[in-house]
């Protein structure tokens, strides 16, 4: 009998092994025994997990977890269909696949013999006629809801780097899982999420119902930093004590989700989340604001608003200001909004869409508006300061609400309101906020949402004003 256990091959016994969720083979090295690892191993493997973000910093074992779990429940389950994927292609190849190479040659998983891989479709075959796909899952404005995936039946799958992946992909592919011989061999549908702390929706979903002790029981998060890698060389430790900029080291060092602690911030993240929710709040008066495409820029943005709700979106891309002008006079139509709550930027371009359309100008340097209580000029710099300031106070006290269906434009707008933070006082002490060319330079792109939403608060200024002299 011992003979016979001696003449079965590695591969055969790891399967079987992991089967039985015996991880040791897999956590344990030089004496070494990565906790976190093995209890990543174990929720993969369960029975009530259908949704797992792991990970919370640089260094914790994340894509080689992964790897492992793919590769084994590929051998352990023949015919069983599996995906990676992460925002771009070819650095999934470059950097995920590359660990799925060494995870294989680590424990004899021989391509050819037990895989092969086709670059032209870009997916991993196994002899046993399981499969791993790798997707790109950059957004595309065309699919927006990544109905490209929206066939293909898994058994389960892995998204890479959650923090730069689209909130769309993650929700239609976990719709996709649980199809593939789950029922067979008993598998619940699970999709895996390894993250480094970011504010999209990976800290919506799974950070801070974690942190507040609110998860469902079909999600689980488990926070894997650096310090917990048994197997991680010192030097890379070093070198993330060495990162200089906080908020950076924050992240991927102490994998701090609530690493933003910067006092000139205007809104408070969780309040810019909640404009997505906040559907409590009460209809008004209708107005349209738009923000125009200058030169050199290829969108134009307009919103439809009853009361402080956003009800409708439009995104123009490249198109003339006398297609833009026509876009928002069929809008207004259709909505009955009068010309005279209608506002466009009337900064370069904008002003060819106002002088059209003869609504109402928004100037961004312009002076700030008398303050209705106090009959005085309202102390910034200019009046899209003073919009902003009062927009931060709107969403604050959860009284705006945006209805979006498309997670791409969420994520922009998110995105742009934490970067409305008030920059130094000048020395006349006016208050103002950091300047469109700074949130440029962060953002890579112009804050054409956020500047959309601003443009509300001139309404209620002007009508507060309008009030007072009547």
């Amino acid at each position: 009998m011992a003979n016979e256990v001696l003449k079965i091959p590695r591969i055969e016994i790891l399967v079987e092994l992991f089967k039985r969720k015996r991880f040791d083979l897999f956590v344990i090295k030089d004496g070494l025994k990565h906790e976190k690892q093995e209890q990543a191993l174990q929720i993969l493997t369960d029975d009530i997990t259908e949704e797992f973000g792991y990970g919370g910093a640089a260094g914790g074992a994340k894509s080689w977890t992964g790897c492992v779990w793919e590769v084994f429940m590929a051998l352990a389950y023949p015919g069983t269909r599996w995906f990676i994927g992460r925002e771009e292609l070819k650095r999934l190849r470059e950097s995920t696949f590359q660990t799925f190479l060494k995870v294989c040659k680590t424990y004899g998983v021989a391509k050819d013999k037990y895989w092969t891989y086709n670059g032209q479709d870009h997916f991993i075959q196994f002899s046993n006629g399981s499969r791993i796909d790798l997707l790109d899952l950059k957004y595309v404005p065309r699919d927006p809801f990544y109905e490209r995936y929206g066939s293909v039946e898994y058994t389960g799958g892995w998204i890479e780097e959650g923090g730069e992946v689209n909130f769309g992909a993650f929700d239609t592919l976990k719709s996709r899982v649980g199809r593939q011989l789950n029922e067979k061999y008993g598998l619940i549908g699970k999709i895996f999420v390894t993250l480094n702390p970011k504010k999209n929706w990976c800290h919506t979903v799974f950070w801070k119902p974690f942190k507040a002790k609110a998860l469902p029981e079909m999600r689980k998060f488990l926070q894997a930093l650096v310090q917990d890698n048994p197997f991680i060389d010192k030097g890379y430790i070093d070198k993330l004590r060495s990162i200089t900029d906080k908020i950076k080291k924050q992240r991927l060092l102490f994998g701090n989700f609530d690493y933003d602690d910067d006092d000139n911030a205007l809104i408070e993240y969780d309040a810019i989340i909640d404009i997505f929710t906040n559907d409590f709040v009460a209809e008004g008066k209708k107005f349209i604001t738009a923000d125009i495409a200058r030169f050199g820029r290829d969108k134009s943005v307009i919103m439809v608003w009853n009361g402080f709700r956003v009800i409708e979106i439009k995104t123009l891309e490249k198109q003339r200001t006398t297609k833009v002008a026509d876009e928002i006079e069929k809008m207004r139509t259709r909505h009955g909004i009068p010309l005279s709550s209608v506002i466009c930027d009337d900064d370069g371009v904008g002003g060819g869409v106002v002088d059209k359309l003869r609504c109402q100008g928004f100037v961004n340097n312009s002076t700030p508006l008398e303050n209705p209580l106090t009959k005085e000029q309202e102390n910034y710099k200019n009046l899209k300061s003073q919009c902003y300031y009062m927009l931060a106070l709107t969403i604050n006290d959860h009284k705006l609400y945006v209805k979006c269906d498309n997670y791409e434009i969420r994520e922009a707008l998110s995105e742009e309101l934490e970067q409305v933070k008030k920059k130094e006082a000048d020395n006349d002490k006016k208050l103002e906020i950091m300047s469109k060319d700074d949130v440029k330079d962060l953002l890579g792109r112009s804050p054409d949402y956020s500047d959309t939403l601003m443009m509300r608060m001139y309404f209620e200024l002007k009508q507060k004003a309008n009030w007072q002299i009547y």
